[in-house]
């Protein structure tokens, strides 16, 4: 995969790169349709979806999420991929993947689809990492609905809740022009096996909304400005992906990155340590 997508049909030869989301503080009045996914963006994601119903796969975002995993001991062991809630392997895992997004954002439905499938059996299925998915809901109401929507599905099965967060990616129609209508997310709640009556209850939970409130303004104090935003924390440090990865070359680089501690350093020539190579400073949680 390249880091270029290629060029529209009258743009001339030249590839073009692809443009992250814009930041969360609006510079004009209107940057709605700075949001919009440029038209050779969309293309690549409507053949990511054709290439995964093609496969027999149907939605690739996070395949297998949750399924128990038969063990063969007396005692069953959670599953590699086990889902607890918003979060996705175990909590013992070495590196821990976050990803910031808004439902409606569709660089984040790209990212999720494209990626998303990858980084479960690359690295939470071998027990490499965990990935954590944060509400960044800014784009307006919807996301918010939206957001409470997935959180009222983790309620009822941890499992649910990563159907639900397919459910609603496979939705997107565009920034609150009604995909995320409070009918149509009963009716997806339906589609993913909930009983729709506590799931209606919970979507008028006050305490809900507001941990889809507070989770975005600790977005915020960490400096996340755009979305998808995906920090990859480990032994070795942090890394920040901000915007489409583009490639999976992106990803698997800054796993490695900060999969192992650095090696410690060795004395210099007059007994005292050789100072270490700089790195990118790790946010603080």
């Amino acid at each position: 995969m390249t880091d270029f997508l290629p060029p529209d049909a009258d743009a001339g030869s030249e590839p073009r790169p692809v443009a992250p989301t814009e930041p969360v503080i609006p510079t004009g009045a209107d940057p709605r349709p700075a949001r919009r996914m440029p038209l050779a963006a969309l293309g690549y994601l409507v053949a990511a979806v054709a290439g995964a119903l093609l496969l027999g796969g149907g939605f690739i975002a996070v395949g297998g999420v949750g399924r128990a995993v038969p063990s063969p001991s007396p005692t069953p062991t959670p599953p590699p991929n086990v889902a607890n809630g918003p979060s996705l392997g175990s909590s013992a895992a070495p590196v821990t993947i976050e990803i910031w997004a808004d439902y409606q954002c569709p660089f984040c439905r790209l990212e999720t689809m494209v990626f998303g499938g990858s980084m479960e059996r690359t690295y939470v299925l071998p027990g490499t990492a965990r990935i954590v998915y944060h509400d960044f809901a800014f784009l307006g109401q919807e996301s918010i609905d939206a957001a409470v929507a997935a959180r009222c599905a983790g309620r009822q099965d941890p499992g649910a809740y990563w159907r639900y967060h397919d459910l609603l990616f496979a939705s997107q129609q565009g920034e609150n022009q009604g995909a995320f209508s409070r009918a149509n997310l009963v009716t997806l709640a339906g589609i993913a096996s909930l009983d729709t009556t506590a799931f209606t209850a919970c979507l008028d939970d006050p305490a809900v909304k507001g941990a889809v409130a507070n989770e975005t303004a600790q977005g915020r104090a960490l400096g996340v400005t755009s979305t998808p935003t995906v920090r990859i924390t480990g032994p070795g440090g942090t890394r920040v992906l901000t915007g489409f990865s583009q490639s999976w070359a992106t990803i698997s680089d800054a796993v490695a990155a900060v999969e192992s501690a650095p090696a410690s350093a060795s004395p210099g020539p007059g007994g005292s340590p050789a100072p270490a190579p700089s790195e990118v400073p790790a946010a603080t949680q």
